[in-house]
């Protein structure tokens, strides 16, 4: 079961009142595990796909922006190593950066390995980078 709840001075309370109806029913003074993880943030999201539109208006290698994605994550070593039932080759698979693949605290890691990454690639520093950004942003 998941439970969105908020860390206060005075102790966990539940995020929304549909959480509470849960919470309520927890037995006092009994152990649970609790899964931290926070939330991703869209904005965090799009600042992302604006980081892909800087480095890909700023190269001349790729002709489509997803395989320029694909070859960050996997450059960056986000991916997972797969092998061909067929053939037996081992290739790389980039990891998907979907919503629910991933809380804000792996995203920022993806980010950050993948900004670094593009600065190394096309020539630049982070300090450029993140101010371009804002443009796209």
């Amino acid at each position: 079961m998941k439970l969105l709840v908020v860390r206060h001075l005075n102790g966990i309370k539940p995020a929304y009142d549909s959480d509470k109806e849960v919470f309520n029913k927890m037995p006092l003074n009994e152990v649970f595990e609790i899964e931290y993880t926070k939330r991703r943030n869209i904005k965090f999201h799009r600042k992302f796909f604006s980081l892909l539109k800087l480095a890909y208006d700023n190269q001349a290698d790729y002709r489509v922006m997803e395989d320029m994605r694909r070859d960050l994550l996997i450059v960056s070593g986000n991916y997972d190593e797969q092998v061909c039932k067929i053939t037996g080759e081992v290739y790389k698979k980039a990891h998907s950066i979907n919503f629910s693949n991933m809380d804000e605290l792996q995203f920022n890691e993806v980010y950050n390995s993948v900004k670094e990454t593009i600065c190394k690639w096309i020539g630049v520093t982070n300090e450029m980078v993140e101010e371009q950004i804002e443009q796209y942003y």
